[in-house]
């Protein structure tokens, strides 16, 4: 039988009382949580008390109730080492307060102060009940000390817990598998959000300690009137806070903390010549001797302090430290806490209030000001203590939800999703709902390793890898394997699914987003993502983009602003033509400071990394603003650009053209058809024309064309998709992508084709951009330019091919007119996908002016106040404005001029300039500045008659080109 559970049945738990001594409360809660925990778990448990509660007399009583057969104690630090040695060979505390009785002998007990450096060695330590060590002398981490037998220990006890991450400490706790272990510790966290394996079983908050009267008060002192140096206006201080001190009876010991050694003897040397304190420095370089020697002087009042450099800290059982005079103060939340722990101890007579000296400064601990003037300590330090604890509790027993249900990597075996910090990126779904238990179907090459899932909290964890070659050698000697991290978290109540990936590939969240929610998800209009901005306060930008209020401007598609108050270079104009596209920054809300950045592609992020339960927070937080009422201005100049409106019908207005999604343009997919017998394959989807058909109760009918093949679409926002078709051509149109192809409908629902209005506002989906007129004037007349129609035979109601009467059409005019002008170059180009309908270029002395004609019939036989005739042709200049940059000009002049000669479709009296030609238009003009020049032909206007509408709709139109950097409008109308 051990000798701990020889002596078990002599284990009391009396109670202290102000009459006698015994467990305090904390103690009884404690010892009792371990008994209880270990009756069917022997999982490793986290006992969280402050420092000064009594945690050593739980860690000795414990060996007892577990009836240990041998125990391991590990500490931090010699001096911690040799307390708790001294502490379990003697018993004295337990026996003092009771909780033991009738022993007759004491445990053999012993301190390991050099390294195990044999399996001898180890087997040694079964001649004693209970070894105390260091991970440094005990731990196979070390490379001297081999690999333990892993029955010599039934029982760990882990003194200052918060260490037991850290290599040498975790591999000698995990050498003993089958063993109980205990960790106890006042600070259950890390700065560098590591796990501490355990579950925490008891957790002793410090206001409750306080209460108790176990954690003593704490008061800052603030050293303000400094007259030259610092170091010495503290030092004057302690000198003074000690005298006032011990002339109150109190035996107060006073530490001049540091961080530094050379620091520590210019401090000596400061304290020598302008105190009457003796002080002796001690840091680490110093032997253990020496150091416990000048703690016995200490003691015996040889000395009224020490100058410290980092010793002394957790562990270390000296009440009589209560004045620390702090002339490097810590900057993590743990170890001030531990810090601040030593002197805040009740155990021992005269004792007052626990001081701390210092100058006030700016530094923050968990968002904190401690030092700053006026701070209240007591207060602060309490809250900080108890909120982090808190959290890492609550981190726990979210984490404790997750099941791993797929695990075949040996590098992974033993993931602990704690280890996980993702970076706070997302992209947002709106949802019906959530399949969390959907079999996931990566892209091709990446291989799922890990699945947990957590149905409490619908959250999905996965970890895929890779074998990645350079891109420099094939050899297999050089591949390296690459982990991917992918998460879904699913909000019930918004029906939002957020996406983590750290592969930032649209078709990835695409399909991740199928498998669980299916074909219906859709990512968030702008002004829902927007509201992430709900209640910032003093919003500080670093990044805004803008992005063109025209989806396929080529000028200035997208205005980005960086550095810091970016939003300060935003004028009012910009809102005319700009809406918002992305931003990101700085400010305050409920929580602190806060940073937090957005995208029109649906996408959120913060400058962070989470710990998984800190992901859920954040995405909760995400959630409930998006949700929300709450105010999204600024009050900075960024409210100039507006935001989009999210509509559920499409706005009562004139539908003047339809174009592709920017994203569209960005990446141009290749189409092809399945299941057919039409010819219809690796046909660019740009190639296709899309045309009004017809508008009926919310519907618009769509007619998609190539040539002489089309099908119809339906586009609605009053339907649980935005496209539909039952056209049976229009569904076996499939999308061809990277990893699986997709159908052209699902394409478009999730990049929408964007329909322009007659005053040029536009809608995307669901999000409707307007357009400010406000102070729009009306067309310069000057832009309309009457052309004699009647006098030139032309067929006004004929836009193309055979008129009647004898007359031509307006193009076979066009074509006379403009061959009459000198141009340098002249195409023409009507036909499915065109351009315009004729392109000049003409080089002049400093520029070169490209032109774009665009022709349309007159509604009626004369030219009249029709606005059917004015929407059309305006809709024109929309789908030109691609083409005004001259890379894309030039590829798709090359291809259109294949095309034609390959289909033959222009009449051959029509002048057709070869691309060489507009190639050397180009090249001779390469130190010239090109402008894009949109002139419109419809005789259905007429200058004369112009009505305030109809220059209104042409004023628009106007600016619409002249922001988009081409030259004014002009128009080809009638008298």
């Amino acid at each position: 039988m051990s000798y701990f559970s020889n002596y078990y049945d002599e284990v009391r738990y009396p109670r202290e009382t102000e009459e006698k001594k015994g467990l305090r409360k904390c103690q009884l809660g404690a010892i009792h949580a371990i008994a209880s925990h270990f009756t069917n778990s022997n999982y490793p448990a986290i006992i969280t008390m402050p420092t000064g509660s009594g945690k050593t007399a739980i860690l000795m009583l414990s060996a007892f109730v577990l009836m240990a057969k041998r125990v391991l104690v590990l500490t931090p630090s010699r001096l911690v080492r040799s307390q708790i040695k001294e502490e379990f060979k003697e018993l004295q505390t337990l026996l003092d307060i009771g909780a033991l009785t009738n022993i007759t002998d004491k445990p053999k007990v012993y301190e390991l102060k050099n390294k195990i450096l044999t399996e001898e060695a180890w087997n040694g330590l079964k001649n004693f009940d209970v070894v105390v060590a260091t991970p440094m002398s005990i731990s196979p981490a070390i490379d001297d000390i081999p690999a333990p037998p892993d029955d010599i220990f039934d029982l760990i006890l882990i003194d200052e817990a918060h260490h037991s991450p850290a290599a040498t400490w975790n591999e000698i706790i995990e050498a003993f598998p089958e063993a109980k272990k205990i960790l106890f510790t006042a600070t259950p966290f890390r700065r560098d959000k590591k796990e501490i394996k355990g579950k925490f079983i008891y957790n002793y908050s410090i206001s409750d300690a306080y209460k108790d009267g176990i954690f003593g008060k704490i008061e800052y002192i603030q050293v303000v009137d400094i007259e030259g140096s610092e170091d010495i206006a503290i030092a004057k201080k302690a000198e003074e806070v000690f005298i006032e001190d011990k002339n109150a009876g109190f035996e107060h010991c006073l530490m001049v903390r540091t961080d530094r050694n050379k620091r520590a003897k210019e401090l000596e040397k400061i304290y020598a010549e302008n105190t009457s304190l003796r002080l002796k420095i001690i840091n680490s370089d110093h032997s253990y001797r020496h150091v416990k020697s000048v703690i016995k002087k200490l003691n015996n009042g040889e000395l009224d302090g020490i100058i410290c450099v980092n010793m002394l800290g957790e562990g270390f059982n000296f009440p009589k430290l209560k004045i620390a005079a702090i002339h490097s103060p810590h900057k993590s939340l743990e170890v001030t806490l531990q810090f601040i722990g030593r002197f805040a101890r009740t155990n021992a007579p005269n004792l007052g209030v626990a001081k701390f000296i210092a100058i006030p400064s700016e530094i923050e601990i968990e968002r904190e000001k401690i030092y700053e003037e006026g701070a209240v300590w007591q207060e602060i330090i309490i809250n900080l203590s108890e909120s982090r604890i808190e959290e890492e509790v609550e981190n726990k027993q979210t984490l404790s939800t997750f099941n791993c249900i797929l695990n075949r990597d040996d590098e992974t075996k033993d993931l602990s999703l704690a280890s996980l910090v993702p970076f706070a990126h997302i992209l947002i779904y709106s949802v019906d709902a959530f399949n969390i238990d959907t079999e996931v179907v990566l892209p091709s090459g990446l291989l799922l390793v890990n699945k947990h899932i957590s149905k409490e909290y619908s959250m999905v964890v996965l970890i895929a890898k890779e074998i990645v070659n350079p891109k420099w050698t094939r050899l297999n000697m050089f591949q390296k394997i690459q982990y991917e991290l992918f998460i879904l978290y699913f909000h019930e109540n918004s029906k939002l699914l957020f996406i983590h990936s750290t592969r930032r590939n649209e078709d990835i969240y695409e399909s991740l987003a199928e498998q669980f929610s299916g074909v219906t998800k859709r990512k968030l209009s702008l002004s829902k993502i927007n509201r992430v901005l709900t209640n910032l306060k003093n919003p500080e930008f670093f990044n805004i983009g803008m992005r063109n209020s025209i989806q396929t401007s080529s000028t200035e598609s997208y205005r980005i602003i960086t550095g810091p108050s970016a939003q300060k270079a935003i004028r009012k104009s910009d809102g005319r033509l700009f809406h918002r596209g992305h931003c990101f920054g700085k400010g305050t809300d409920d929580t602190g400071e806060v940073t937090i950045g957005y995208s029109s592609g649906s996408k959120v992020w913060s400058n962070s990394y989470l710990t998984i339960p800190q992901f859920i927070k954040w995405c909760n937080d995400i959630a409930n603003k998006i949700t929300s009422k709450g105010t999204t201005l600024t009050n900075s100049p960024l409210d100039f650009i507006p935001v989009s409106e999210e509509v559920n019908t499409i706005p009562d207005k004139y539908i003047i053209s339809l174009d592709w999604n920017n994203e569209t343009y960005k990446n141009p997919p290749i189409i092809s058809i399945k299941n057919s017998s039409i010819d219809f394959d690796n046909i660019q989807l740009l190639d296709l024309e899309l045309e009004v058909k017809d508008r009926y109760e919310g519907i618009v009918e769509i007619v998609f064309r190539y040539y002489d093949i089309e099908f119809n679409v339906h586009f609605s926002l009053e339907n649980d998709r935005l496209f539909k078709s039952e056209d049976s051509l229009a569904r076996s149109i499939f999308i061809k992508r990277q990893y699986s192809d997709i159908s052209l409908l699902d394409y478009l629902n999730a990049n929408p084709l964007v329909l322009y209005f007659s005053d040029f506002s536009s809608l995307i989906g669901h999000e409707y951009y307007r357009k400010n007129y406000d102070d729009l004037i009306l067309i310069d007349e000057d832009a309309l330019e009457p052309i004699e129609w009647e006098e030139n035979g032309v067929d006004i109601q004929c836009e193309f091919g055979e008129a009647s009467d004898g007359k031509i059409s307006i193009h076979d005019f066009l074509n006379k007119y403009l061959s009459d002008r000198n141009f340098d170059f002249l195409y023409y180009d009507h036909g499915t996908g065109e351009i315009a309908d004729f392109i000049t270029a003409k080089e002049y002395d400093n520029r070169v002016v490209i032109q774009f004609y665009h022709c349309k019939r007159s509604g009626d036989k004369k030219a009249g106040d029709r606005v059917g005739d004015v929407y059309e042709i305006c809709g024109q200049v929309i789908k030109s404005s691609m083409w005004t940059d001259l890379n894309k000009l030039k590829r798709k002049l090359r291809n259109r001029m294949n095309t034609h000669e390959k289909a033959n479709d222009n009449p051959k009296n029509y002048v057709r300039d070869s691309y060489d030609r507009f190639l050397g238009v180009l090249a001779s003009g390469e130190t010239k500045m090109f402008e894009f020049e949109i002139i419109l032909v419809q005789p259905g206007i007429s200058k004369s008659g112009l009505s305030e509408k109809i220059s209104n709709i042409l004023a628009a139109t106007d600016d619409f080109c002249v922001n988009q950097g081409y030259l004014p409008i002009r128009v080809f109308c009638s008298e």
